[in-house]
């Protein structure tokens, strides 16, 4: 894929990941106080509406910013928290030129190198742990535990999902 193709695609996958974290955050209040006219709340019901297809948005496990529910689970909401970082993240590294270039893999290997696996299997461990502590009775788990477990998922996999749109892990 040509250069400006990437950078283009790698802007819009930014752009969208921040416009939807946003637009979670902001939900709650365009409902609540309905502010911002008709566009504003248009956007918050678009919010609910595709929260539920991606959540179960139960009320008990989600947080209520000025006592309305976000359109996602705390868990999500901790997912899209560490996916706007994430990709933030990766456009940073590139900014600051930190990278080789796009990582080597062996001949005949196919895929990814097998380090941004790791990464990510290795954020996807504090959801994992807290998953089943919690589904094993051995801890209740609350929103603020399980939206910081998430984060490091969400970063990893924005970030590896930019450097590959990027062709960093070509």
């Amino acid at each position: 894929m040509r250069p400006a193709r990437r950078r283009w695609l790698g802007g819009l996958f930014t752009g969208v990941t921040l416009a939807w974290l946003l637009l979670l955050l902001l939900a709650p209040s365009a409902r609540f106080h309905e502010a911002g006219g008709r566009a504003a709340t248009a956007a918050a019901a678009g919010a609910y509406l595709i929260g539920g297809v991606v959540c179960h948005q139960r009320p008990d496990r989600s947080f209520h910013p000025g006592g309305v529910q976000m359109p996602v689970c705390a868990r999500c909401a901790g997912l899209y928290l560490g996916a706007g970082a994430g990709v933030l993240a990766a456009g940073a590294r590139r900014r600051r030129g930190a990278g080789p270039g796009p990582t080597p893999r062996p001949a005949g290997s196919g895929g990814l190198p097998a380090w941004p696996r790791w990464v990510v299997a290795a954020a996807a461990a504090p959801t994992a742990v807290t998953f089943a502590a919690e589904a094993a009775g051995w801890m209740p788990a609350t929103g603020e535990l399980r939206a910081a477990a998430a984060a490091p998922l969400g970063v990893a996999v924005t970030w590896v999902a930019k450097l590959v749109i990027r062709g960093d892990l070509a």
